[in-house]
């Protein structure tokens, strides 16, 4: 196999490779996207916010925390 036999398949090697990364994008996508995982997601995206709130010491009532009893 000389040089020009490689300059030759170049383009073609290109072409896999676009495609071989577009299918890995792909599956990318659907792996972040699909519903089992959705759950798993969430609970991380709010995680940080649980570990606030587990640390906080809870005064009042519930309406009270919320504010509905101001004036």
């Amino acid at each position: 196999m000389d040089l020009s036999t490689l300059e030759a398949l170049k383009p073609m090697l290109i072409s896999f490779q676009t495609l071989a990364l577009l299918v890995l994008f792909a599956g990318i996508v659907w792996w972040a996207f699909s519903k089992r995982r959705k759950g798993k997601f969430d609970d991380a995206a709010h995680s940080i916010f649980d570990e606030d709130e587990r640390n906080k010491p809870r005064r009042g009532t519930e309406q009270d925390r919320a504010g509905a009893n101001k004036k």
